[in-house]
């Protein structure tokens, strides 16, 4: 039955989302009788997605890449633990991005959003192309 208004509570069957106001900024949890599931980020795979990135650099040398992959594999391993150190981490983005800013800009968006990140990759290629396109 429809609420007659604000104040009229509302009833909602199994599985139902009910949202009521405003939800901006908020989380929404979907549970099944009161029993979250939550998804963990497999670290290691988004890493690997870095890693392959870098071996594909045309910009960064054998020894830049090899000094690339030792800060990420350093930030990788804090990232595993329970309590990463956030200074830490903070030094090390700060090394990676002297040695090398696109692959930071890239880690970033991955780390921050793994679906993100590929299409951080996608724009940044399709820049080139159309610059190389534009060049010729």
């Amino acid at each position: 039955m429809p609420a007659k208004n604000k104040k009229d509570s509302l009833i909602a069957g199994d599985n139902s989302i009910v949202i009521g106001g405003s939800v901006q900024g908020s989380n929404i949890v979907v549970g099944n009788h009161n029993k979250i599931t939550s998804q963990t980020i497999n670290i290691g795979s988004l890493f690997k997605e870095i890693y392959q990135k870098i071996e594909d650099s045309k910009i960064l040398n054998s020894q830049e890449k090899t000094d690339v992959k030792e800060e990420l594999q350093e930030i990788q391993t804090v990232l595993e633990q329970p309590n990463p150190d956030e200074t830490f981490l903070a030094r090390r983005f700060r090394n990676l991005k002297r040695m090398a800013p696109e692959i930071t800009e890239i880690a970033f968006e991955t780390l921050k959003n793994p679906i993100g990140g590929v299409a951080e990759i996608i724009k940044r290629i399709a820049k080139k192309a159309t610059e190389e396109a534009n060049a010729k």
